[in-house]
């Protein structure tokens, strides 16, 4: 038994040493145009669509984790509790086209602030 311990650690050292793997660009979402793809993508694309929603969602969730730990938003919102993911996403989507000329090109947070706003204020 310990003979088959000292093979096997010794086939396994060289894998110690491996290059990590090269890590995933992040894409640059600086204006809201940069939000719509992988927000809209998430219904266009059947076979990756899937990972677009999730670059999607968690931007999102990113950014109201951020405002929460800066002292929420004003106006407070107030967020369904079925489907929320979705619903936000739908709403963000929207929202700049709502007027894609002139939001598009807001600041990405300032335009998810403003969409999420309109559409999910309490009152």
């Amino acid at each position: 038994m310990p003979r088959l311990t000292v093979v096997l650690f010794a086939a396994l050292l060289p894998l110690a040493g491996a290059m990590p793997a090269a890590a995933q660009e992040i894409p640059d979402l600086t204006a809201a145009r940069d939000l719509l793809l992988p927000c809209q993508e998430a219904d266009n694309d059947p076979r990756d669509g899937f990972i677009a929603q999730l670059e999607c969602v968690q931007f999102i969730r990113g950014f109201l984790a951020g405002a929460e730990a800066a002292g929420g938003l004003e106006p407070a919102l107030c967020l369904p509790e079925a489907n929320t993911d979705d619903m936000m996403r739908r709403a963000i989507v929207r929202w700049v086209h709502g007027s894609f000329s002139r939001r598009s090109k807001l600041p990405v947070g300032e335009a998810l602030h403003a969409a999420l706003s309109d559409g999910f204020a309490c009152g």
